[in-house]
């Protein structure tokens, strides 16, 4: 999966009508809640990518998710 797909499905998962930005801070997205990170653990497991949700926890920004 590119990055670009990655961004994509995890639009999907935080139900966004719009692509997000890799200098997004989660904080600035309403919908970045526990319920969006079960979604992007999700999208990880599509991506072949293993990731606990304690390091989801400690993300501020859409690039510190990505680079996991």
């Amino acid at each position: 999966m590119t990055q670009e797909e990655f961004l994509i499905r995890l639009a999907e998962e935080v139900q966004l009508d719009r692509p997000l930005q890799m200098d997004e801070m989660l904080c600035d997205i309403p919908e970045w809640d526990s319920l969006a990170m079960l979604g992007a653990l999700s999208v990880f497991d599509e991506a072949d990518a293993s990731v606990e949700i304690e390091e989801l926890e400690n993300c501020t920004s859409i690039k510190e998710i990505v680079i996991k």
